[in-house]
């Protein structure tokens, strides 16, 4: 019967020691992964997968470097130093050139990223992307894929998140909120250079969007109204690509 109890005595406080707040999950080593799905979650996971954007439209064109921003997690016993961990550019995935990014040789997990209240380790790190002459012509941009380098520290998590898709681009597609009433009432026709000197003379936070339209329909005539007084003032005056006048129908 002693034996019996001492059994049970000892197993409760094996259940006690790995529900203490120092254990995040239950496995001796650590392992990494982004915090978006590269490709779509395998079955019974829903999620789908998702790209890091980096656009350079909304920037000057003095504006040479952007960092991509990936959100890395990383799950195991309480971390008590920071982890070293490596990136390799996944050539066959990716179509940006080599000197349209840069990639550190090494990247830090910190020790001190997790809260006392977080259920898990997350981390950013930041793999530059350099605007080129060539993302002009380029409607979607440059693709550049990176995956995950273990080592003997660090082992890989979920397979589905293992890699990121960084997408670079100096193009602006038309947005969903410029539509015909916009076009015939407020801004006139959409051109990129049109938005993006809107962009940097009027809308400098890009305000103007669905929701203003919609909820502040004064402020977004006011806006266009500026613009149009912008374009007044310029001389030469601003012209389209196409060689015609550009235009605001407020």
């Amino acid at each position: 019967m002693k034996t019996n109890f001492t059994i049970a005595l000892l197993w409760i406080c094996c259940l006690t020691a790995c529900q203490s707040k120092d254990t995040l999950i239950f496995q001796d080593e650590h392992e990494i992964c982004f915090d978006k799905f590269y490709v779509d979650a395998m079955y019974p996971g829903t999620e789908s997968a998702d790209s890091t954007l980096v656009s350079f439209f909304f920037f000057a064109d003095n504006v040479l470097e952007l960092p991509a921003e990936l959100k890395v997690n990383l799950s195991g016993f309480k971390l008590m130093s920071d982890l070293e961990f490596g990136l390799r550019v996944v050539e066959e995935e990716t179509t940006a050139l080599p000197d349209e990014y840069m990639i550190d040789e090494k990247y830090i997990f910190h020790a001190n990223a997790m809260s006392e209240d977080s259920i898990q380790y997350q981390d950013v790190i930041r793999v530059v992307m350099r605007r080129s002459e060539r993302m002009k012509t380029l409607e979607k941009g440059v693709r550049l894929v990176v995956e995950l380098v273990p080592n003997d520290r660090i082992q890989l998590g979920q397979v589905e998140r293992i890699r990121a898709k960084i997408i670079a681009t100096t193009v602006q597609t038309q947005p969903v909120w410029w539509t015909s009433e916009v076009e015939n009432e407020l801004l006139g026709v959409y051109s990129q250079k049109k938005y993006k000197l809107f962009l940097e003379n009027v809308d400098r936070n890009a305000e103007f969007n669905g929701d203003l339209i919609k909820n502040s329909p004064d402020q977004a005539i006011k806006k266009a109204l500026e613009f149009k007084k912008w374009l007044s003032e310029q001389e030469p005056a601003i012209r389209e690509d196409d060689g015609s006048l550009m235009v605001v129908n407020v």
